[in-house]
């Protein structure tokens, strides 16, 4: 099966693994780069021998990497947090995970465990691999230099994920000791934002201008390694960071500061009943109004459940004669779970949306029985807010 996001090659626990088309590059670029070290450290081995022992390290990276990423998503389930993927990339791979209401609530210490067991992973991989080369009885032929070589990358890679930085696991890591020490998730995430783009100068300092001053000398490949490296890292913590500043801005308002009020109409309504809610400002210009939310009612305790937007395109491209028609005709159906207290804080705001993604969020006046609609906080419109 295939996707835009890649090849599907199984699915664990309901996981769908994906192996994205930028890893067959990178697959093919490993063993380009790593078969001249296999033909140094194998003498005696054919030409055809050097690029196979090529070949199956791309199988063991793809395994490495496999792990890492099964180990995040493991514990994220082991929370009963929703894991949408894990995808292998060309940079290694990524989990996408997200908060459920079902599950247990995000702690600063539960965001350190699922971060944290994917550099621990490859840490225990080196050291097994470390382990079986002290028992091998032949130290000089294929399995030697593939054992010693999982050694070295295994670290590298477990060690580079736990530096502290945005997006990296040790990123989070920071996040969640920030997030822990002052109670805010969005500081923790500003922090590790910025302690990423200070990882990336370093790799600049050390990756290109160290060697040049040291040898006057830079390997064009290396340079283009560091560069696309830099500048990936470089674009996620700044992400993180205008992310991290329009939380922190929001978090000095109130979910009810933060939303859109609405217009309500009942969803077995007919569009003609739709009429006195416009305000009437001229053809082509009545619907640029307040959104009106479309509702059912709970048959079992009389609360308001948001159902829908009426559509305003859709609702202006309606006949006279089709007035008739019911309400769900020109309305976008939204998620009826998707909802948040007028009371709640703008972290759990926040927590919704990570649950939601990309969803409109009704806003519940809970203080009255039964429940009413007060409004509708929109992802792209909040965003748009924030950020402006």
């Amino acid at each position: 099966m295939t996707a835009k996001k890649g090849l599907k090659i199984a699915s664990l626990a309901g996981i769908p693994i994906y192996v994205s088309w930028s890893w067959w590059f990178f697959a093919a670029l490993i063993m380009v780069v790593f078969r001249p070290t296999f033909s140094q450290a194998l003498p005696d081995a054919s030409t055809a021998w050097t690029w196979a022992v090529a070949a199956f390290f791309v199988l063991i990276m793809f395994g490495t990497v496999l792990i890492h990423e099964l180990a995040h998503a493991l514990a994220a389930i082991s929370f009963r947090w929703k894991v949408n993927e894990v995808t292998l990339n060309f940079w290694g791979g990524a989990t996408i995970y997200e908060h459920s209401s079902t599950g247990k609530e995000q702690t600063p210490l539960r965001s350190l465990t699922v971060a944290i067991v994917g550099p621990i992973s490859n840490l225990v991989i080196a050291g097994a691999a470390w382990l079986l080369l002290q028992v091998l009885l032949d130290p000089s032929g294929t399995a030697q230099v593939l054992l010693t070589i999982t050694v070295w990358t295994n670290l590298l890679i477990g060690i580079f994920n736990l530096l502290p930085g945005h997006p990296l696991d040790g990123g989070r890591v920071v996040e969640s000791s920030v997030w822990a020490a002052t109670g805010s998730r969005a500081r923790g995430m500003r922090a590790a934002g910025w302690s990423g783009r200070v990882i990336v100068l370093l790799l600049f300092v050390g990756g290109v201008l160290v060697p040049l001053l040291q040898t006057g000398e830079l390997s064009p490949f290396t340079l283009v390694i560091i560069v696309l490296l830099g500048a990936m890292l470089w674009q996620a913590a700044s992400a993180a960071i205008k992310t991290a500043e329009a939380q922190l801005l929001a978090e000095r308002l109130t979910i009810i500061e933060l939303m859109t009020p609405v217009q309500t109409v009942l969803s077995h309504a007919s569009i003609s009943e739709l009429i006195p809610l416009l305000n009437g400002a001229g053809p082509g210009r009545e619907y640029q109004q307040l959104p009106i939310a479309v509702l059912d009612l709970n048959e079992h305790n009389g609360h308001e459940v948001l159902v829908g937007i009426v559509d305003s395109g859709a609702l202006a491209s309606v006949p006279r004669s089709a007035w008739n028609l019911p309400v769900s005709t020109v309305s976008r159906t939204v998620n009826p779970g998707a909802q948040v207290h007028s009371s709640d804080t703008v972290e759990h705001l926040f927590t919704t949306f990570m649950e939601f993604p990309n969803e409109v969020i009704a806003v519940i006046d809970e203080t009255q029985v039964p429940h009413r609609i007060l409004g509708i906080i929109n992802p792209e419109t909040l965003a748009g807010r924030l950020n402006a």
